[in-house]
């Protein structure tokens, strides 16, 4: 019997609690929290005043980082090269490398083709590989015309606008003897 007295009496005690305290809580947070919902709530006449705020100690200053008060810190230097002295431009001369025996591929039209090809060269002979119209350019094609001359053409277009587009948008101001060349079954028609 002595050994669950002392049990019962925690027992009875926490139970006490419960009953007596909890409801108190509760209906206070409800009082507090449940009865508003639209936020603090302020009787009419209530007004703010400086005096009811808490002055701060100083003013922030945002330009500092957080607690740097021991030394002077600028976030902005309207010119920060103003104290060098100023020096030449390093310039760097252009050197020319000699690609050797370099032989551009050019593709030939296929016997099937038909469709709109931008001629942006045509030459008496071959051009050198050396040409910048190999390394500026993908895909070429090359066709030896009947007068001998040699035709460098680029794209693959279904209509003429669309060649026409093309060259009037990206090629007409680096190649002003450009053009555009119809083909049909691998013939050219123009």
């Amino acid at each position: 019997m002595m050994k669950n007295t002392h049990s019962t009496f925690v027992y009875a005690t926490l139970l006490a609690g419960v009953v007596l305290l909890l409801p108190g809580l509760c209906r206070a947070n409800l009082a507090n929290y449940c009865h508003n919902d639209k936020g603090i709530f302020l009787p009419p006449g209530n007004e703010f005043s400086e005096k009811d705020t808490i002055p701060p100690k100083e003013r922030e200053n945002f330009d500092k980082p957080f607690g740097a008060s021991d030394y002077d810190y600028t976030p902005y230097t309207p010119d920060p090269f103003s104290n060098q002295e100023d020096k030449p431009s390093k310039v760097i001369q252009p050197t020319k490398v000699d690609v050797g025996d370099f032989k551009p591929r050019l593709h030939k039209i296929p016997q099937d083709y038909s469709g709109f090809k931008i001629e942006i060269k045509k030459v008496a002979k071959p051009l050198s590989g050396k040409n910048d119209i190999f390394y500026q350019h993908g895909k070429l094609f090359a066709e030896k015309l009947s007068d001998g001359s040699i035709s460098y053409m680029l794209g693959d277009y279904p209509t003429a606008d669309e060649a026409g587009a093309f060259l009037e948008s990206f090629l007409s101001k680096r190649y002003p003897e450009a053009r555009v060349v119809e083909y049909e079954e691998g013939s050219r028609l123009q």
